[in-house]
C-alpha cells in the first residue's frame, strides 16, 4: 500500500513538471533603418500573458511555456512584429517604422493616433523624404502632400520660398502658414530692408533640415483653429530630433552637390549679330547695310552667359550625438552648409548648433530644454528683378565686345552698338555689393507634472531672437551711380512665449476614449530697426555710411505687439469607430483696434470608421473613414496699423514739429476664414495602399486693406476690414508600398490639387497694383495685367500686341487681364527606394 502511494505521488509530480515546463529565450531588438538597439519595446507571447520590455541595449529575456509558438513586439511609430519560436534560444528582431493606423501624429498642443484623426492633417517623416541639397527645408516638402503649393522665384541660395496651403487667403496680410518648431512659433517673415527689386531673404533657412524628425501639415479649420488668429493660412508643425533610451550613437553626414543651369538663350556670334541688326534696319526702311559699321574684325565672340553662370557647388556637414538612459535623453548636433550659386556673386553659408535634452525627475515630474543657435551669411546681387540685374543686362549683351578692355577695366555697354544694357553684368555681379548677416538664437524649456495618471499639467517658456545686419553698395563711376551709393540696415527682433496647458486623457470601459486640453498663452514681440543711406564716396574700398559725403536718409524705429490666448479642445472616440473633436480659441491682440481686440475661433470635426461596423465585410479594405469639419480661423499678420501715429520730424521754418502721419481705426479687427472640409480616407490590403480625398471651401472675409476715405480727414486711406476672398478645391492622394520586402522596399505616391481662387468683394474694385497686377472682383488674387502679345509679324519680324482701345498706339492703356500667378492645379509624384543588407 505504501508502494502504491509513492507511485501515485511520483506520477502527480511528473504531470506537474510536464504541465509547467518552461523554455527561456533571449534576444535583441534592432531598428532596421538605423541598425541601432531599441529600448522600451513591448514583447509578449502570442497565447499567454507572459511579457517583458527590452532594455537600454535592446536586449530581452523571456521565459515561455512549451506550448507558445510565437512572440509579438510592438513600439509606437513602428510596425508590429511577430516572431515564430522555432526552437532557437536567441533571436535578433529587426523592427521597421511604418505608416500603420497606430502611428502617432503630432497635432496642435499634443498628439493623436492616426486612426483617431477627424480633420485634414498630413504627417511627413523626414526619413521618407528624398535627400535634399537646399539650404532650407521647404523645398524638400515640394510635391509631398496634396493642398500644399511650394514655389521659388529664384535659384539664389537662401532666397525666400513661397508656401501656400489651399490657396491665397489674404492681400495685405501674410498668406504664408504658421510654423511651429517644437511648440515655438517661428518668426518667418522677411525683415530685409533691401527688398527693392531683389530676391528676399528666407529666415527659415536658419534651421538645419537635418535636425528635423517630422512635419505635420494642418490644413483645415478643425486642425488649425487651435492656433486661432494665426491659423488662417494653415499650420506646419515641425518636430526636431530628440534622444532615445539606449546606446549612444554618433552620426556623421557629408555631401557635396553640384548644380548647373541647363536652359538659357543661345547667343549668336558677332557676324550673326551684325546680320540681325542689318535685317531689322532693312525692314525699318534704313537700308540693308545700315549697321555695317559694327566692327567684327577683332574675332571677338563673347558668350555672356558663360561669364555670369558657373557650376554651383553646395557642401553640407552634419554631426550629431544622441542617446540616453531611463532618466535622461539628449540630442546634440552641429551643421555647416556652404552654397555657391549658379550665378556669380551669389552664395549662402550657415553654421548652426542644437541641443535637445529631456530628463525624468520622478514618476510625476519631467523637464526638458531646447537650445538652437545659428549664424548665416547671405550674398545677393542687387537689381535682380529690374534693369540693373545681372541676367537682364546679359540678355542685351553685344558679342562683338569683351568683358574687359585692354587695361583690364570693365567695358561700358553704353559706348557700344546696342541700346539695351545699362551696365556690364559681370561688373554688377562682382562689384555691386549686397550682403546680409543673420544671427538667431532660439531656446525653450518646459516642466511637465503628472498630477494623476490621466491628468498632466505642462508649462513652457520660449524665446526666439534674431538679428539681421545688411549692407549694400553701388561703386562710384558706374552707370547706376557716378558718385557711389551705400545702404546700411539692421533689424533686431525678440519674440517670447509662455504656454500653460492642462491635458486629460481617459479610457472609460472598453468603448469610450476621451481627451481634453485647456490652455492659456501669452506672447510678446519687440522689434528694433534702423536704415541709413548715403551717396558720394571718394573711394570704393569701403561701403561704410560714415565714408559717404552726404547722408540721404537715416531712420530708426521700434514695433511691439502682444497676444493673449485661451483655448480648449475635446476629443471623443466611441467604440473605435465614431470620432468627434471640438476646439475653441479666443485671441486678444494689440495689433487691432481697442473696440475689436478679441477674436473667437471655434471648430468641430466628425469622422466615421465605416470598416468597424458589423455590416462591413470587405476584406481588401482595411480602413474606411469618412470625415467632415467646419470652423473659423484668423489672420493678424499686419503691424499695428489701426493706430493713429504722428511724425516727429515735421519741421517748419527750422523749428522742430510734430504732425499726424497716419489715420487711426479703433474698429479694425481680424481677417476671418471660414472653412468646410469633407474628406475620405481609404486603406487597402492591410494599408499597403492608402487613398485620401478632400473637398474644401474656404471663405475669407473682412480683409485687412487700405480703403479710401474722405479728403476732409487729411488722409487718402486707412486700414479697414473690407473685401472677401474664396478658395475652393479638391485634393487627392494615393500612396502605396509597391514592394515591401525585408531587403528591398519601394514606396510611391501621387497627389493632385485642383484650386479655384477668386476675389469676391472689394471696395476699390479694379485697383492696379504696380505695373503688372490688378485687383478685380471675380478674378484671382494675383491677376496679371499686361499688354497682350499676339505673336510675330511674319513679314517684318516685329512683335504684335493687342491694341485694346484701337487708338493705333501700344501703351499702358492697352493693358488687360491675361492670366494669373496662382496655379489652378498642382501636384507631385514621389518614389522612395531603399535597400537593406542581409542580417
Amino acid at each position: 500500500m505504501k508502494f502504491n502511494s509513492n507511485l501515485i505521488l511520483f506520477v502527480v509530480l511528473l504531470a506537474c513538471i510536464s504541465t509547467y515546463a518552461q523554455k527561456k529565450i533571449t534576444g535583441t531588438v534592432i531598428d532596421k533603418q538605423t541598425n541601432q538597439p531599441m529600448a522600451g519595446v513591448n514583447i509578449v507571447s502570442s497565447n499567454s500573458k507572459t511579457g517583458t520590455i527590452s532594455g537600454f541595449d535592446g536586449k530581452f529575456q523571456l521565459e515561455l511555456p512549451d506550448n507558445v509558438a510565437s512572440i509579438e513586439l510592438s513600439y509606437i511609430g513602428y510596425q508590429n512584429k511577430k516572431v515564430a519560436i522555432d526552437g532557437s534560444t536567441n533571436y535578433n528582431v529587426y523592427m521597421s517604422s511604418g505608416q500603420d493606423l497606430k502611428e502617432v501624429v503630432v497635432i496642435g498642443y499634443g498628439t493623436v493616433s492616426k486612426k483617431d484623426i477627424s480633420s485634414s492633417v498630413s504627417s511627413i517623416k523626414t526619413k521618407d523624404l528624398p535627400q535634399g541639397t537646399s539650404s532650407s527645408f521647404e523645398n524638400s516638402l515640394q510635391g509631398q502632400t496634396a493642398g500644399v503649393n511650394i514655389s521659388s522665384s529664384s535659384a539664389t541660395p537662401g532666397s525666400a520660398v513661397s508656401v501656400n496651403i489651399r490657396g491665397v487667403s489674404s492681400i495685405s496680410a501674410s498668406s504664408q502658414p504658421l510654423y511651429i518648431i517644437d511648440g515655438v512659433p517661428m518668426v518667418s517673415r522677411n525683415n530685409s530692408a533691401l527688398n527693392a527689386n531683389i530676391q528676399p531673404t528666407n529666415p527659415l533657412a536658419d534651421l538645419n533640415p537635418s535636425d528635423i524628425e517630422s512635419f505635420s501639415v494642418l490644413k483645415d479649420a478643425a486642425a488649425a483653429a487651435i492656433y486661432g488668429s494665426r491659423g488662417a493660412n494653415g499650420v506646419i508643425l515641425i518636430t526636431t530630433k530628440r534622444g532615445k533610451t539606449g546606446v549612444s550613437s554618433v552620426d556623421v553626414n557629408y555631401y557635396t552637390a553640384i548644380s548647373e543651369i541647363t536652359n538659357y538663350p543661345k547667343m549668336v556670334d558677332s557676324e550673326k549679330f551684325k546680320s540681325f541688326f542689318n535685317t531689322a534696319a532693312e525692314f525699318d526702311g534704313l537700308g540693308k547695310d545700315y549697321f555695317d559699321w559694327i566692327d567684327t574684325s577683332k574675332g571677338v565672340n563673347t558668350n555672356i552667359y558663360d561669364e555670369i553662370f558657373r557650376l554651383g557647388v553646395a557642401q553640407n556637414l552634419d554631426l550629431s550625438l544622441k542617446g540616453g538612459n531611463e532618466k535622461t535623453s539628449y540630442y546634440l548636433s552641429g551643421n555647416y552648409f556652404n552654397q555657391d550659386g549658379i550665378q556669380i556673386g551669389q552664395g549662402f553659408r550657415r553654421l548652426s548648433g542644437r541641443l535637445n535634452i529631456d530628463h525624468t525627475i520622478s514618476d510625476q515630474f519631467k523637464v526638458g530644454s531646447t537650445v538652437f543657435v545659428t549664424r548665416s551669411n547671405h550674398q545677393r546681387t542687387i537689381g535682380e528683378n529690374d534693369e540693373y540685374g545681372v541676367v537682364i543686362n546679359a540678355q542685351g549683351w553685344d558679342p562683338t565686345e569683351p568683358i574687359y578692355d585692354d587695361k583690364g577695366k570693365y567695358t561700358n555697354p553704353f559706348s557700344y552698338n546696342t541700346w539695351w544694357p545699362l551696365e556690364n553684368p559681370v561688373q554688377i555681379a562682382n562689384e555691386y555689393k549686397n550682403t546680409s548677416q543673420s544671427t538667431r538664437a532660439q531656446g525653450s524649456t518646459y516642466l511637465e507634472w503628472k498630477i494623476i495618471p490621466d491628468l498632466k499639467f505642462k508649462t513652457a517658456l520660449s524665446l526666439d531672437y534674431s538679428n539681421l545686419v545688411e549692407s549694400s553698395y553701388v561703386p562710384s563711376g558706374t552707370n547706376k551711380s557716378k558718385t557711389g551709393e551705400g545702404i546700411y540696415a539692421t533689424y533686431e527682433e525678440t519674440n517670447w512665449l509662455v504656454e500653460n496647458t492642462l491635458n486629460y486623457t481617459k479610457k472609460f470601459g472598453e468603448k469610450h476614449d476621451f481627451g481634453a486640453i485647456l490652455g492659456w498663452t501669452l506672447q510678446g514681440n519687440e522689434s528694433l530697426f534702423s536704415d541709413q543711406s548715403g551717396v558720394g564716396y571718394a573711394t570704393n574700398s569701403t561701403a561704410s555710411i560714415s565714408a559717404a559725403s552726404t547722408i540721404t536718409s537715416s531712420t530708426s524705429g521700434k514695433n511691439q505687439y502682444g497676444l493673449q490666448s485661451f483655448f480648449g479642445r475635446a476629443n471623443y472616440v466611441y467604440n473605435d469607430k465614431y470620432i468627434a473633436s471640438f476646439t475653441v480659441r479666443a485671441d486678444g491682440s494689440s495689433r487691432f483696434g481697442e473696440n475689436n481686440r478679441y477674436g473667437y475661433f471655434p471648430s468641430g470635426s466628425l469622422a466615421w470608421r465605416v470598416n468597424k461596423e458589423e455590416f462591413f465585410n470587405i476584406k481588401t479594405i482595411s480602413d474606411f473613414k469618412i470625415r467632415a469639419s467646419y470652423g473659423l480661423t484668423g489672420n493678424q499678420e499686419i503691424s499695428s496699423n489701426w493706430r493713429g501715429t504722428y511724425s516727429l520730424n515735421a519741421n517748419y521754418n527750422g523749428v522742430p514739429g510734430i504732425a499726424p502721419s497716419r489715420l487711426g481705426n479703433p474698429d479694425l479687427g481680424w481677417e476671418t476664414t471660414t472653412q468646410l472640409d469633407l474628406g475620405l480616407d481609404l486603406g487597402l490590403f492591410k494599408n499597403r495602399v492608402n487613398l485620401t480625398f478632400d473637398y474644401f471651401d474656404k471663405q475669407t472675409d473682412d480683409l485687412l486693406l487700405q480703403s479710401k476715405v474722405s479728403g476732409l480727414t487729411g488722409f487718402n486711406s486707412v486700414f479697414q476690414n473690407v473685401g472677401a476672398i474664396e478658395n475652393k478645391g479638391f485634393e487627392f492622394a494615393i500612396n502605396g508600398a509597391v514592394i515591401d520586402g525585408e531587403q528591398f522596399k519601394w514606396n510611391t505616391g501621387v497627389n493632385l490639387t485642383l484650386l479655384d481662387n477668386k476675389i469676391k468683394k472689394l471696395n476699390n474694385d479694379g485697383e492696379e497694383i504696380g505695373r503688372n497686377h490688378i485687383l478685380k472682383e471675380g478674378e484671382a488674387v494675383s491677376t496679371l495685367y499686361l499688354i497682350k502679345f499676339l505673336g510675330v509679324d511674319p513679314q517684318t519680324g516685329d512683335a504684335k500686341f493687342d491694341d485694346v482701345n484701337k487708338d493705333g498706339i501700344i501703351d499702358f492703356s492697352d493693358r488687360q487681364i491675361v492670366g494669373g500667378a496662382i496655379p489652378t492645379y498642382y501636384g507631385g509624384w514621389t518614389n522612395n527606394l531603399s535597400i537593406s543588407a542581409l542580417h
